[in-house]
């Protein structure tokens, strides 16, 4: 577990569809393991990605949501060690009907066909409730067997208690009360360790 660096992280390609995906191995041929950030707009994947990753810059934040419309790949590690996608936020009113259309078939595919996929972060902005956008997500993780660990976003937002009662409530409604999960915010330094341990712990059980 040792081999995997959050850091020195860079950008590969954008993708729509599986024939564009890129096809990333390890100097033994074996596919590298993919995780896959998701959420709804403006919930703070690029933030997530640039302070998990050590990588300021990496991902492109914007105060507009919907702007991420495709699938960003990124690798990580000096020896390319990793995978991480950037999958584009659902939920936003002002995106394009047509853009909103090709939402879905974009990612039900990704997890359908994405054999390197192993972990999902699931971004939730723990001020908010679950909506029917957030419940079709869920059906398709739990469909296509994916391993997924819930992150909580904009913690800073809340105070302590806050925090702890809207998290029991979000997995209440969400039914994923046995769920990892984690509280996370770039703002304060929050949460990074944690998930870094949980996704070693999440790959390390996909490959065996």
């Amino acid at each position: 577990m040792s081999n995997y660096e959050f850091n020195k992280a860079r950008f590969i390609k954008t993708a729509i569809w599986p024939k564009d995906y890129p096809v990333l191995k390890d100097d033994g041929g074996r596919l590298l393991p993919e995780i896959a950030v998701a959420g709804r707009s403006n919930v703070g994947k690029s933030s997530l990605l640039n302070h998990l990753l050590q990588s300021k810059g990496l991902v492109k934040t914007s105060s507009v949501p919907g702007k991420t419309q495709a699938i960003n790949f990124f690798v990580i590690g000096e020896k390319e060690s990793l995978t991480f996608v950037d999958l584009p936020g659902y939920g936003y009113a002002q995106v394009p009907v047509e853009t909103r259309k090709q939402w879905g078939p974009m990612v039900e595919k990704y997890f359908k066909e994405r054999e390197a996929l192993k972990v999902i972060l699931f971004l939730f902005d723990i001020r908010r409730m679950p909506n029917e956008d957030d419940y079709r997500f869920i059906e398709w993780v739990i469909h296509y067997q994916k391993a997924m660990i819930l992150v909580f976003t904009k913690v800073d937002k809340v105070t302590k208690n806050e925090k702890k009662a809207n998290a029991d409530k979000i997995l209440k409604a969400l039914g994923v009360e046995n769920i990892h999960y984690v509280y996370y915010s770039a703002t304060k330094n929050e949460g990074r360790k944690e998930l870094q341990n949980m996704l070693l712990d999440a790959i390390k059980d996909e490959s065996e």
